[in-house]
């Protein structure tokens, strides 16, 4: 399975779980703020993953709302071009992701460490990914 459908995967499962309920797995016995086995720890990593995809998936749409609608009914006349770009930046950017942290998982393949070290790496890169684009469009 592509990290894409993996990733996919977790944020809707993450999304019909709610997001309050994606951090609390107390019903399952799992303490993520202290857990025991790499099986738990690994399902901790997945939620926090697919909420910092949450986030950057709004930060997102929130660049791509203010390109549609320029502050203060003003005129932005290579708004339209600057979205597409911007699509087409995240496209790539998803490629990226893919690859980067498929190679952390392959580097860490022989070991139980193969998917924590997938997971750190995919919120490293969303959180990045977060900031650079409240930071080039001014988002809060």
């Amino acid at each position: 399975m592509s990290l894409s459908r993996v990733l996919a995967s977790v944020v809707l499962w993450a999304g019909l779980c709610g997001a309050a309920s994606a951090f609390d797995r107390k019903d399952e016995g799992i303490d993520c703020a202290h857990p025991t086995t790499t099986m738990e720890s690994d399902l901790c990593a997945s939620d926090v993953a697919a909420a910092a995809d949450v986030e950057l998936n709004t930060v997102y749409a929130q660049a791509r709302r203010q390109l549609r609608t320029p502050a203060n009914g003003g005129a932005c006349s290579y708004c339209g071009d600057a979205e597409q770009e911007l699509v087409l930046a995240q496209r790539a950017w998803m490629q990226l992701r893919d690859h980067d942290c498929q190679a952390v998982y392959a580097l860490n393949s022989d070991g139980t460490a193969r998917n924590g070290a997938q997971m750190r790496c995919l919120i490293t890169l969303a959180r990045d990914r977060t900031r650079q684009l409240r930071d080039f469009y001014e988002l809060l």
